[in-house]
């Protein structure tokens, strides 16, 4: 396996790692507030985007479903011969042309819609477009009867209905909740609606055939199917309260008795034909003011409902303000404490790594090139602590301070042992040096008092010697820092230094020394 004791990969700098440590939570920090903020600022967008299409759609989709409902009625009342119907459909019609023109006129707000919404309403435009066609078939049937006619209505207002279900399906759980139950009191209102149909054409025969008995039966159990278990559970607050009243007036105890009445009928035997009771005022006037307080619901619930989503949308856009102007501040405090920090330390390690530096290429050289003149060294000044606090990087300055220090104070005093082993060695050699002298003295006294040749060969031969042995006394008080003492105040002749020279060398007698010019050193240079 490899050693992993060794120095590892680093990324550059520590400078640029401390940077890189800093960025990165605060690049991370920052693409978090950015994915957070749009996603908050596009929810409430959008939920505003579709309070309003519900505003400028679904309530006049609204307005054109309850007029379409009245106008159907008032047709079934003028093909029932009711009198004075005409004159009501008219006023009608034009009451439904208003409404369903006002949905026209939203036709730019229906292409901005999501697609599953847009096909909806397109689908309603499409039927309310061929309204015309319907209306004069009820006034003159002649390519089909007057009860296809009619169904017509039913089939533009189903998908009114529907298309008002599918805005209602906002990206809010709780504002979609809310809806439920208003979809399903304008479908059971439409249910209602079709009873009294069914019952207006019936009225004039006073019977119903035995299919649209059925079509009645299954109407009526829906109707209460979806009022008893749909509706009343899910309302709560004013639209309970209202809604509650509805079902405990005398006007829809009165219909409910002649639903009854006709659901207990049944198909006489032989003729398929169910006899209707003889309620068909009770049943109108009823049905007349039950209408009005259906209207009335529907219309209220449909304005408070649309308030609360375009409250919600606002309470949204400004949470995702907050939440925003929150993360960005804390966004702001991150990057300026990161920095503070980054610059900090970057700072100090930047000063610590200068003092290291500065010791190792600069005071500690100068403090030997100074022991070494001999100088006089101050340690606490050559080697100034570092304070960096008591963190880990003041640890490492402390480490640092003694290490430093330690290496000025080993200098010092290696310098002060070298300076005195070399006063000792200076001293011992001035000693050797001062008997050397002496010794040659007396031998050069010996030499010029004796002529024997033997003896002269021996006083020679100690001469030498003592002349070598003060040229090795000279080299140790040079190498201990002293000078040596002989001196000349005078030029010196070449052939005596020769001669000196020949004289420090075991084998001067082999030396012979030859020299016809007068030539003579300078006095400093003749020790050397």
């Amino acid at each position: 396996m490899p050693d992993r004791k060794g120095a590892r990969r680093r990324l550059g700098s520590i400078r640029l790692s401390l940077i890189m440590l800093a960025l990165v939570p605060s690049v991370t920090l920052a693409a978090m507030w950015g994915v957070t903020t749009t996603q908050l600022f596009s929810e409430g967008l959008r939920l505003r985007s579709q309070t309003e299409l519900s505003r400028s759609t679904g309530a006049m989709g609204t307005e054109a479903t309850l007029a379409l409902q009245g106008e159907r009625a008032l047709s079934a009342a003028w093909l029932a011969g009711v009198p004075g119907s005409r004159a009501a459909l008219d006023e009608k019609r034009a009451a439904t042309d208003a409404a369903v023109a006002k949905l026209v006129r939203r036709s730019e707000e229906i292409q901005q819609a999501p697609a599953r919404i847009a096909d909806q309403l397109y689908s309603v435009l499409g039927s309310v477009g061929s309204l015309e066609y319907y209306r004069e078939q009820v006034d003159h049937p002649t390519d089909i009867t007057a009860e296809q006619a009619l169904d017509q209505y039913t089939s533009i207002i189903d998908d009114q209905i529907h298309a008002f279900q599918q805005l209602s399906q906002v990206d809010d759980g709780d504002l979609t909740s809310q809806a439920g139950p208003l979809v399903a009191i304008e479908h059971a209102a439409e249910l209602t609606s079709q009873e009294d149909v069914a019952l207006t054409l019936a009225w004039p025969s006073g019977h119903l055939d035995e299919k649209a008995w059925e079509h009645f039966v299954q109407l009526v159990n829906t109707r209460r199917w979806l009022v008893e278990d749909q509706i009343v559970p899910a309302l709560s607050g004013d639209a309970k309260t209202q809604t509650e009243r509805i079902l405990g007036s005398a006007d829809w105890r009165t219909m409910t008795a002649v639903e009854d009445q006709v659901l207990a009928a049944r198909p006489a035997a032989g003729t398929g034909r169910v006899a209707l009771p003889d309620a068909g005022k009770r049943w109108s006037a009823a049905m007349q003011r039950v209408s009005v307080r259906y209207s009335d619901l529907i219309r209220q619930q449909t304005s408070a409902l649309l308030t609360r989503s375009a409250d919600k949308a606002h309470e949204q856009l400004l949470t995702a303000a907050l939440a925003s102007a929150g993360g960005l501040i804390a966004l702001l405090v991150c990057l300026v404490i990161s920095w503070r920090i980054t610059r900090s330390l970057s700072r100090r390690l930047r000063g610590l790594r200068e003092a290291t530096l500065g010791l190792a290429q600069e005071r500690l050289p100068d403090v030997v090139a100074r022991l070494e003149r001999g100088d006089t060294v101050d340690v606490d000044r050559a080697a100034p602590e570092l304070d960096y606090g008591s963190d880990e990087l003041g640890q490492v300055a402390q480490a640092f301070n003694a290490a430093q220090r330690t290496a000025v104070v080993t200098a010092v005093e290696l310098a002060d042992t070298r300076r005195g082993f070399q006063k000792v060695i200076l001293g011992i050699a001035r000693q050797s040096q001062n008997l050397v002298n002496l010794q040659l003295s007396k031998l050069d006294t010996l030499e010029r008092e004796h002529q024997d040749p033997d003896v002269l060969a021996g006083l020679y031969e100690l001469d030498s010697t003592a002349s070598q042995l003060r040229r090795y006394e000279e080299n140790l008080v040079i190498i201990s820092g002293g000078r040596p003492r002989r001196s000349w105040t005078e030029p010196v002749a070449l052939v005596d230094i020769l001669r000196s020279a020949v004289g420090e060398v075991a084998e001067y007698h082999r030396v012979q020394v030859r020299t016809e010019e007068e030539v003579c050193l300078a006095p400093p240079a003749v020790a050397d």
